[in-house]
């Protein structure tokens, strides 16, 4: 039996599926994945990879108005001894005084003064010319991320604390990353892997929070006492703020649980008491120097008066 040929009406009909799904199929086998996301800085510990063990926050508006100038140059010369940055560069002189927030982040038991690190800038850098003043000095022409994040490369040879990578974030962030941080730091950034749990609480002139494997090494074999009482400690944490006598010290150190942390108190007490007794500026901050067990934490108040700064 023949089959009835379609009306016109129906043939047209028909063609004008067959067109919509090719046209369909080829739209979707020519679909192209969305571009990825631009890396994004919302606070300085977002660019803080995970691999390394101490972090310093340091309120740099805060260290301007107190010390000026003179506070800045001490800072400049502390993160020298810290990661050996080549802090006396003119451009990040100039990115120092634009900023107000420097973190720090670093693993302190290798070489002094060689240590990888990453160092992220919050501030207002519209009139540091980031691109020019980093073209003069020798690095290359910027990759643009999108979302107004531009990457920096320099060739040539850099120490291993040095810069040899920068991340600026539109005109507020700057994140400097040395040689042996750059994959780490790329896949914070760029591909969504978790940054450093570390987090220093975002009060006082400085703060700072560490693994303890970060600090056993060298603080060890300097002060062996306080270094086999902190054989146990998980994590320390710190803050120093100012007072109106001068600055407050205090920290907060990690144990696995209550016990361990008032032998902890204990110990620590005693090496306080045997220092209060000798002379000089330590014996004076350890007579002031208060110490107590809460929970699975010891937490130490030390009060720095003017005198002793």
């Amino acid at each position: 039996m023949r089959l009835a040929r379609r009306s016109g009406p129906a043939r047209l009909a028909a063609w004008l599926l067959v067109v919509a799904s090719s046209a369909a199929a080829v739209g979707c086998g020519s679909a192209r994945p969305p571009p990825p996301q631009a890396p994004a800085l919302s606070v300085p510990n977002d660019a803080v990879p995970p691999d390394l063990d101490l972090v310093i926050r340091v309120d740099l508006a805060k260290v301007r108005s107190a010390l000026g100038p003179e506070g800045l140059a001490t800072l400049r010369r502390g993160a020298a001894n810290a990661a050996g940055t080549e802090t006396d560069s003119d451009f990040f002189t100039r990115a120092l005084e634009h900023a107000d927030i420097a973190c720090l982040a670093l693993r302190p038991e290798l070489v002094p003064g060689e240590a990888d690190n990453v160092l992220v800038l919050a501030g207002h850098f519209r009139d540091l010319d980031v691109e020019p003043s980093l073209r003069r000095a020798g690095w290359a022409s910027p990759l643009d991320l999108g979302g107004a994040v531009w990457r920096y490369e320099r060739a040539g040879k850099v120490s291993r604390s040095g810069a040899v990578r920068v991340y600026q974030f539109g005109d507020e962030g700057l994140v400097f990353v040395s040689p042996a941080e750059v994959d780490s730091v790329e896949a914070v950034l760029e591909h969504g892997m978790a940054p450093n749990s570390l987090k220093p609480e975002a009060r006082g002139v400085l703060a700072f929070a560490a693994r303890l494997r970060a600090l056993r090494g060298g603080f060890g074999a300097r002060y062996p006492a306080v270094g086999h009482v902190l054989a146990d400690a998980l994590r320390i944490e710190g803050n120093v703020d100012s007072t109106a006598n001068g600055l407050l010290l205090e920290l907060s150190i990690e144990f696995g649980n209550n016990e361990v942390a008032r032998e902890a108190e204990d110990d620590l007490e005693r090496i306080r008491a045997a220092l209060a007794g000798g002379e000089g500026k330590m014996a004076t901050v350890a007579a002031s120097a208060k110490l107590e067990a809460v929970g699975t934490f010891v937490v130490v108040r030390v009060p720095l008066d003017r005198g002793i700064l």
